[in-house]
């Protein structure tokens, strides 16, 4: 279990920093620019996390997982001019990195014997952190607030996290379905531009 936690972990890195090094291209930010909206998107949600569980943010005791975030961001600086269509993939790779981050919070809110609110908190912010500082720093209003279904994926999926591990489904099963539903669900909300119901002034 440890090990595929380490794997998801790494995807989720590697996903959420080419969506963040990606989003400050559209931008045309220069390289230092790119690099930091790539960390702060892969860490942000996990450093938040871990201050609410009062622990040592893991990308302060870990630091190949900022090592990821800088060679993911960098590589996407150089040959990511080549893809033409840039926001589509920002909210590709920023759908997987939703679905893993989310289950990696989840999973520490069991491991902290949080219930099932503190869970759902735990995966939410893990999952949405961190792409809410990548688009306050360009100026944008984040997309949690106002693209395709977004974060309401994370706090349904940290519940079925939940409930799944308390039936005594298996940690790979949980992981599994919890993951695929959040990114199939966001990449259809994406697909098909689903939204929650807006009213305004």
């Amino acid at each position: 279990m440890e090990n595929v936690l380490f794997v998801l972990n790494i995807v989720g890195i590697v996903a959420f920093a080419i969506s963040g090094a990606m989003k400050g291209m559209k931008y045309s930010l220069d390289i230092l620019g790119v690099v930091v909206l790539g960390i702060l998107t892969a860490l942000g949600g996990g450093m938040v996390r871990d201050v609410l569980l009062n622990q040592v943010p893991m990308a302060l005791l870990h630091e190949n997982d900022l090592g990821y975030a800088i060679v993911a961001s960098v590589m996407t600086y150089f040959f990511g001019k080549r893809i033409q269509n840039v926001t589509s993939w920002v909210r590709y790779f920023d759908a997987l990195g939703l679905a893993v981050f989310t289950v990696v919070g989840a999973e520490k809110g069991i491991q902290a014997s949080l219930g099932i609110l503190g869970v759902v908190i735990m995966g939410t912010s893990t999952g949405v952190v961190g792409g809410m500082l990548r688009d306050i720093l360009v100026s944008e209003i984040p997309s949690v607030l106002k693209e395709e279904i977004y974060a309401s994926f994370c706090i349904v999926g940290s519940m079925m996290y939940y409930f799944l591990f308390r039936f005594g489904v298996s940690h790979l099963v949980t992981l599994l379905v919890v993951v695929c539903f959040i990114f199939v669900g966001r990449v259809l909300a994406i697909r098909y531009d689903w939204h929650l119901p807006r009213r305004s002034l």
